[in-house]
């Protein structure tokens, strides 16, 4: 009895890392769960020969990784470098531009870039670059890590936001562990795939609403108690499934069980809260916020349903090739979920005593 204890417990430790292959997906630099901020640079046009460089790095990377910051151009120097260190730096440039045909200043044979020297690695950390021409509008322009030298746009188009959105709703809900964690446990839920569609599009629906809201400036709800109350919403789940799962046979299922639409859509307006707060930190373009808005939420879609076909096409793949898989599938279960509800047990006591 006792070698088959053993037997089971060494089979669950060696093939539990199979089911959360997904999050090798997430990059090591979100160890913060729903840390997504960008490094925010803005770089503010005060005249024709005057450019101010401003950043902020996000809190999540140590002062002594933070990367330094600068405005490079042949026609440019440093004209005041007053706060230049740490996470929050401003540097003044003085810029002899003389060409009165380019109403923003910035001459387009010669592109300005923004660099970004870290003295290490970039721990997966995206890069938000807003320009505010002298008396028009701004324009933002987002990078991914891969990206240290930062073009400074002249203009922006449609098709250039639609794509810069996406690509940032689709890096957010994979950087996004708590996310994740909480679609992974609708999908145990769920069950079939019927069942996991219109749970799926319920939770989508429902955070579409919120985020919308949110970042339209209709709704606010304060950031601190928006993340403990998504930590809240996993560690639910997940006692859910643990007490669905021991209940005696012949006992009649939860709400949750024989509801899970109504379950996804009531967590999926407060996790578009969560979704809000990374978008407002991004920002939206003043001219084109309803296409930002729809192109992020269609990001943070195209990134679920990537993660929801990994998750199943492991699952299928360890049950159909790996035996012990399959016979064990019960005890894999049982310790996923476990392993879920720990770690947003975690994650709600720490963001409980951050509100302290």
């Amino acid at each position: 009895m006792r070698l088959a204890i053993v037997a089971k417990a060494f089979i669950a430790m060696f093939f539990l890392p199979v089911l959360f292959l997904p999050m090798l997906f997430i990059p090591i630099g979100a160890a913060l769960a729903d840390e997504a901020r960008p490094v925010y640079i803005e770089v503010v046009e005060n005249n024709n020969s005057q450019f101010l460089l401003k950043w902020k790095v996000p809190p999540v990377m140590p002062a002594v990784r933070a990367p330094a910051i600068s405005l490079q151009h042949p026609q440019c120097t440093v004209a005041d470098g007053a706060t230049a260190a740490g996470l929050i730096g401003r540097r003044l440039y003085q810029c002899n531009i003389t060409d009165p045909a380019v109403p923003s200043g910035l001459p387009a044979e010669v592109p300005f870039e923004v660099r970004l020297d870290y003295p290490a690695t970039n721990p997966a950390l995206t890069s938000l670059l807003v320009f505010k021409p002298f008396e028009q509008e701004p324009i933002q322009v987002f990078s991914g890590p891969e990206k240290t030298a930062l073009i400074i746009p002249i203009a922006t188009s449609a098709a250039a936001v639609a794509k810069q959105y996406t690509v940032a709703g689709i890096e957010h809900i994979l950087v996004g562990t708590d996310h994740l964690l909480f679609v992974l446990c609708l999908m145990i839920i769920a069950g079939r795939f019927k069942r996991l569609l219109l749970t799926v599009t319920g939770f989508t629906l429902a955070h579409s609403i919120t985020l919308s809201l949110a970042t339209l400036d209709i709704v606010r709800l304060p950031t601190e108690l928006v993340e403990l109350l998504i930590a809240l919403s996993i560690v639910l789940l997940a006692v859910e499934i643990i007490k669905h799962r021991r209940a005696p046979e012949g006992q009649s299922p939860s709400f949750t069980w024989r509801y899970p639409v109504s379950a996804s859509s009531a967590f999926g307006l407060l996790h578009g809260f969560g979704f809000a707060v990374v978008l407002q930190e991004l920002g939206l373009p003043t001219a084109m916020k309803a296409q930002a808005l729809l192109f992020f939420n269609i990001g943070v879609e195209l990134g679920q349903l990537l993660f929801i076909a990994l998750v199943l096409i492991i699952v299928f793949l360890g049950l159909r090739t790996i035996a012990p898989v399959s016979k064990h599938r019960t005890l894999l279960t049982d310790m996923v979920v476990f392993g879920v509800g720990i770690t947003s047990a975690y994650w709600l006591f720490e963001r409980l005593a951050a509100l302290f």
